[in-house]
């Protein structure tokens, strides 16, 4: 059994007692090497450490900001140096999307943390490792670059609790708890599709350099991940450095189309007009709507347009 890192960040808990469980749960456990990260310059440090230590994994405990930091400077920075680290990404609130994709099964950081910690211990941790490619977004208001997993925008985010809200350990409950969300995000979508689009919440995209197209959508998701929402599966083979596209018109045909795909639990044959689902390699966007990246919300700097890319592979832990 090797060493296993863990990367927290006590401001992601504040106003709770959670950070005070999880160090609890660290201390009961053995061949583990904790940094609490304070400040962004900190994860430079914690990151070259674990290398030093050779750790067999790294595990992500804090919300988006901590995981993006950390992607941006693996990715940007190099601060791992080519070692091949696999990472595991705990649920904190605004990465649970992130989370509930990778197999976690409960949304309380300090349990998911203590199952985990039993998988190294028994040494099976590294069972199960995806390598997926990140998305880097160019042109965001206030930041510049973004990295992340699950890109979605239009209609679908104004239920932010698809991104964030509670998971649920598989079972009849989390069935009957995933269709009563679907249908309430499908019926909520219908009846804003019956309204009136206006023209500020039109997206114009340009996907793999093709005929940019301009329209009104309930969703635009592109991701290296191979799950919406709730435990539907996209369905679609995608190549080895490409991503998911789809993309739904905001039209009462097509939500209620894409809702009858959703409550089945698995998107793939699309065949309703409204709908493309496709793989692609890079996507530029006009919007001058908040957008969701990874479960937290963003804007498009002055020019509204955002450039999508893949990133070079990153290796993940599956529950």
């Amino acid at each position: 059994m090797g060493i296993i890192a863990i990367l927290s960040s006590p401001s992601s808990f504040s106003g709770s007692d959670e950070m005070e469980k999880i160090r609890s749960v660290i201390s009961a456990g053995s061949g583990i090497f904790h940094y609490e990260v304070e400040k962004h310059k900190d994860i430079a440090e914690a990151l070259t450490r674990f290398q030093q230590a050779d750790v067999e994994a790294i595990v992500i405990l804090g919300d988006r900001a901590l995981t993006s930091a950390t992607f941006e400077h693996i990715i940007e920075k190099d601060m791992l140096r080519g070692a091949d680290i696999p990472l595991a990404i705990l649920p904190a609130g605004d990465n649970n999307i992130i989370a509930e994709n990778l197999g976690t099964t409960m949304s309380t950081p300090h349990e998911a943390l203590r199952i985990l910690l039993q998988r190294h211990q028994k040494g099976n941790l590294l069972d199960k490792v995806t390598g997926y490619p990140l998305i880097r977004l160019e042109g965001v208001r206030g930041v510049g670059c973004l990295y992340g997993l699950f890109f979605c925008a239009g209609e679908v985010i104004r239920q932010k609790n698809l991104f964030c809200g509670k998971i649920s350990p598989k079972g009849l409950f989390s069935r009957f708890r995933n269709w009563l969300n679907i249908i309430t995000l499908i019926r909520k979508g219908w009846q804003r599709a019956m309204g009136k689009n206006s023209l500020e919440d039109a997206i114009r995209i340009n996907r793999n350099q093709r005929g940019a197209v301009v329209g009104h959508f309930f969703m635009v998701l592109i991701t290296t991940l191979d799950k919406l929402f709730r435990g539907v599966s996209i369905g679609q083979e995608k190549g080895h450095n490409k991503a998911h596209f789809i993309s739904v018109e905001n039209t009462p045909k097509a939500v209620l189309a894409t809702g009858r795909l959703m409550l089945r639990g698995n998107y793939n044959g699309i065949d309703h007009v409204g709908n493309i689902i496709a793989e692609i390699q890079h996507a530029r966007l006009v919007l001058d709507r908040p957008f969701m990246l990874d479960g937290s919300l963003y804007e498009a700097s002055g020019s509204g347009e955002i450039f999508i890319t893949l990133t070079s592979h990153l290796k993940f832990i599956r529950f």
